[in-house]
C-alpha cells in the first residue's frame, strides 16, 4: 500500500490508459529509461524487463525513509534543548541561517506568493568529520597532556525537501532516494562506455605504432631495395599487444555493444539497491567541546544517533529530518545595502 501511494504521488502519468497502479510503476520505468539511455525504449518488452527491479528499487528507497526518525523541533529556542542541533551546528544563529538563505528556500518562498504555512518540514544534510588531535584529560586526581582524542565536526550544512509537512518531505526524500539509484546504473553505463573508448584510443595507437615498426623493420617491397635484413622484434612485440588488447576489447563490446546488454546492467542495478543505497545508524557519546567519549569514561557527556546515507562505496551523508516555525525564517541580506553602508564612512573621509 505505501509502494501504491508513492508511486501514484510521485510518477502518476496525467491521461495514460489502464489501471492506476500499472499506469504509476510504468511511469517510473519511463523515468528509469530517461534518465540513463532512452534508446532503450527500442529494446523488445523493455518495460517488463525492468518492472521487477524497479519495484524492487521503490520498495527499498521507501523502506529505507519510512525508517527515519520523527522530524526534530529546529526552532531557535530549542537549540540550546537539543544534543543533535548543538553538535551539528555552532550556533543557533548558524542554524537559523543555513534554513533561511538555502537556495531550496528562496524557490519555496518564490513559489508561494501567499503567507507562509505556519510550519516548514525539510531534510538537512551535513558531512560528518572525525579528527584525532592532542588533548588534556582528568585521569582521577591527575590532569594528562598531550591524550589522544577524536574531535567531532558537521561541515557542509544544506537544506533540501522544504514542505508543509513531513509526510511530503518523506515523500521528496523516497524520490530523491530512487533517482540516486538510477545516477549509480548511469554511472556503471558510463563507466563501460569510457573503459571502451579508451581501449579504442590505445588500439589506434598501437596501430600506428605498429605501422611504423613495420616501415622500419623494411617488411614491404621497399625491403627489397635494402641490403640489412629485416628487424621483426618491434613488430612482434606490438603484434602480441594488439592481439591482448583486442580480446579486451572483445569481452567489452560483447557485454555492451546492445541495447539488450545495457538493459541488463540496469536490471542488475536497481535489483540490489542495498549495495548502492543504505542507512546507517550511528551512536555517538560527545562533551560539550563534540569530543567523543570513550565506553565506560565517567566524563559527563550526551549519548547521540545520527542516521547517515551510504552512496555507493565511499559517500556518506548525515541526514536529520527537522520542522521549524516559519516566522524565523530570516529576510535575505540586501547586498546593495550593504555595500552603502560599508561605504559611506570612506565617502565622508
Amino acid at each position: 500500500m505505501v509502494l501504491r501511494r508513492f508511486l501514484q504521488s510521485v510518477f502518476a502519468a496525467a491521461g495514460t490508459a489502464g489501471p492506476p497502479a500499472d499506469a504509476t510503476i510504468r511511469a517510473a520505468i519511463e523515468r528509469v529509461v530517461d534518465g540513463t539511455d532512452p534508446r532503450l525504449r527500442a529494446v523488445r518488452r523493455y518495460q517488463h524487463k525492468l518492472r521487477g527491479a524497479v519495484e524492487y528499487a521503490i520498495d527499498h528507497a521507501v523502506k529505507l525513509i519510512d525508517g527515519l526518525p520523527p522530524a526534530i523541533d529546529a526552532s531557535y529556542r530549542s537549540f540550546i534543548a537539543s544534543p543533535q542541533l548543538r553538535a551539528a551546528f555552532t550556533s543557533p544563529d548558524q542554524l537559523r541561517e543555513t534554513l533561511s538563505f538555502s537556495k531550496h528556500t528562496r524557490n519555496y518562498q518564490q513559489q508561494n506568493s501567499g503567507p507562509l504555512p505556519a510550519e516548514l518540514y525539510a531534510v538537512l544534510g551535513m558531512e560528518r568529520v572525525e579528527r584525532t588531535i592532542l588533548g588534556v584529560a582528568l585521569h582521577g586526581d591527575q590532569l594528562q597532556r598531550d591524550v589522544p582524542q577524536t574531535t567531532v565536526s558537521f561541515t557542509n550544512q544544506r537544506l533540501a525537501c522544504l514542505t508543509d509537512s513531513e509526510s511530503e518531505t518523506r515523500r521528496e526524500l523516497i524520490q530523491r532516494a530512487f533517482d540516486s539509484l538510477i545516477e549509480v546504473a548511469l554511472d556503471k553505463l558510463t563507466t563501460i562506455r569510457t573503459h571502451r573508448r579508451q581501449l579504442e584510443q590505445r588500439q589506434r595507437e598501437l596501430l600506428q605504432q605498429k605501422a611504423g615498426a613495420l616501415r622500419s623493420a623494411r617488411l614491404g617491397l621497399d625491403s627489397l631495395l635494402e641490403s640489412t635484413g629485416p628487424n621483426l622484434a618491434d613488430a612482434g612485440n606490438i603484434e602480441r599487444q594488439l592481439w591482448d588488447l583486442e580480446a579486451e576489447l572483445g569481452k567489452i563490446r560483447a557485454d555492451s555493444a546492445t541495447l539488450d546488454h545495457l538493459l541488463a546492467k540496469i536490471v542488475a542495478t536497481l535489483s540490489k539497491p542495498e549495495k548502492h543505497l543504505r542507512l546507517d545508524r550511528v551512536a555517538l557519546t560527545l562533551d560539550h567541546m563534540n569530543i567523543k567519549i570513550p565506553p565506560g569514561s565517567s566524563r559527563p557527556g550526551n549519548a547521540l544517533a545520527f542516521n547517515e546515507a551510504l552512496l555507493g562505496k565511499d559517500r556518506r551523508l548525515t541526514v536529520l529530518l527537522v520542522r521549524f516555525p516559519s516566522s524565523e525564517l530570516l529576510a535575505p541580506p540586501d547586498f546593495f545595502q550593504e555595500a552603502q553602508r560599508l561605504l559611506t564612512p570612506r565617502l565622508l573621509t
